[in-house]
């Protein structure tokens, strides 16, 4: 029996789930790009018969799917589902993206496929359900679940940079050695994470040694993408190419201010949790991140998808005052969830350009006001939003239900459709 109706089947990172089977901890983490394809190469074949049950695709932790419309070719969920499925399956794809709807509908309009899908957003996404699973296995006494206050600290501001998307770069680019910003750039894999938090400069290395060069850059599409002109890599000519600012960042972009090819990693003091050295990536605070008020957050995507991934999960659950670059209506997406915004200490009408260019400017704009602010006014603002602060982190942690969606969210979204 696949499930309790009988009507559903499950698909979830490339496998088929029945119900009461319970997903393997970690599971996926290190292994060969060549079995994540032979694993969605056997899904694809299921997806292609007749299939009389109702089908949930489940990728609830990522927003991301819409190649052509964004990202790259290897970002193409969309694409493979409606090449490879029978034209009569009926299909919800569950993704983190709350702008899920209308980013299928442009990409639909862009792609004309042979049918059409469901799209059924989870937001916030399980990261949510990630985070607060790993509070919950915190002892009563742990130093975490204390009040981390935000004024009189060392710090004005941190950006914690893993991935090396353009985005990120830009905005290290703009902010890196001006006092009072602190950040790290690491280019780690999780995977490479010890059980003692500590990882080697393996992967930076290898990310460092294949970077490109180029001539010269400019904004394309609305200042949503960078052109990379008379590009080099390796001894050879690379043709102009555009890529979007969500995108990983190829070519060596280092300026007066940031270096690009020089590691800044933290580690965090806290003990690792029991088989999770995922946690040290995204849930134990390193000391920088303690000694600093305000974090700025680059998150996942910026363009069109819509992301609340695990690092605004980590500061709302801790009581941190932050700011987000994300896509164009992050904040009044985030609003309409139900939290509450911190007007005492940002402007937030950047949220409504169109254009990242513009919209990254304007937040510039408000970090460096906020690491040129005279000390009294800003420990003031930040003494002003606490009661903000408390409720963001209750609203967050009361924001679903009892129910453990990283163990059956699949099947509560499959009991929600058919209520």
């Amino acid at each position: 029996m696949q499930n309790e109706s009988g009507n559903w089947l499950y698909f979830s990172h490339g496998r088929e789930f029945k119900k009461g089977e319970k997903r393997k901890k970690n599971e996926g983490k290190g292994e060969h790009p060549q079995e994540k394809h032979d694993r969605w190469k056997n899904v694809l074949k299921r997806l292609g018969e007749k299939i009389d049950k109702n089908i949930i695709i489940w990728d609830a932790n990522e927003s991301g799917g819409y190649w052509p419309l964004l990202s790259t070719e290897t970002d193409n969920m969309l694409e493979r589902i409606h090449n490879y499925s029978h034209p009569d399956n009926k299909i919800w794809y569950v993704s983190g993206d709350a702008h899920a709807e209308s980013n299928y509908n442009d990409w639909y309009e862009l792609v004309k496929p042979k049918m059409r899908i469901n799209m059924y957003p989870l937001v916030p996404s399980v990261a949510l359900d990630i985070f607060v699973k790993r509070l919950n296995e915190l002892p009563p006494d742990h130093l975490l679940l204390g009040n981390f206050m935000p004024i009189h600290k060392k710090y004005r501001v941190i950006s914690m940079i893993n991935q090396p998307k353009i985005s990120r770069i830009l905005t290290l680019r703009e902010l890196a050695g001006r006092p009072g910003f602190v950040y790290s750039f690491n280019c780690t894999q999780t995977n490479s994470i010890g059980t003692d938090g500590i990882s080697t400069d393996e992967d930076f290395d290898g990310v460092t040694k294949s970077l490109g060069s180029f001539g010269s850059w400019k904004w394309k599409e609305n200042g949503n993408a960078i052109e990379f002109r008379e590009g080099r890599r390796r001894g050879g000519n690379i043709a102009d190419s555009t890529y979007r600012v969500d995108l990983p960042c190829g070519f060596n972009m280092s300026n007066e201010r940031f270096d690009q090819t020089k590691r800044i990693h933290f580690k965090t003091s806290f003990k690792g949790l029991e088989d999770d050295t995922d946690a040290y990536h995204d849930f134990l605070p390193v000391q920088e991140w303690l000694d600093s008020s305000i974090e700025l957050i680059n998150e996942t995507y910026q363009v069109k998808a819509f992301g609340l991934s695990d690092k605004t999960c980590k500061v709302l659950g801790f009581c941190k005052p932050f700011l987000v670059i994300g896509c164009t209506g992050w904040y009044k997406t985030f609003k309409k969830l139900g939290f509450e915004l911190y007007d005492e200490l940002f402007d937030y009408s950047f949220d409504e350009i169109e254009s990242f260019r513009y919209r990254h400017e304007a937040i510039m704009t408000q970090i460096k006001d906020i690491l040129d602010m005279d000390k009294d006014i800003l420990n003031k603002k930040l003494h002003n939003i606490q009661d903000k602060l408390e409720y963001n982190r209750r609203h967050l942690l009361e924001y679903r239900d009892k129910t453990d969606w990283v163990k059956t969210g699949i099947f509560e979204i499959a009991k929600q459709i058919d209520e």
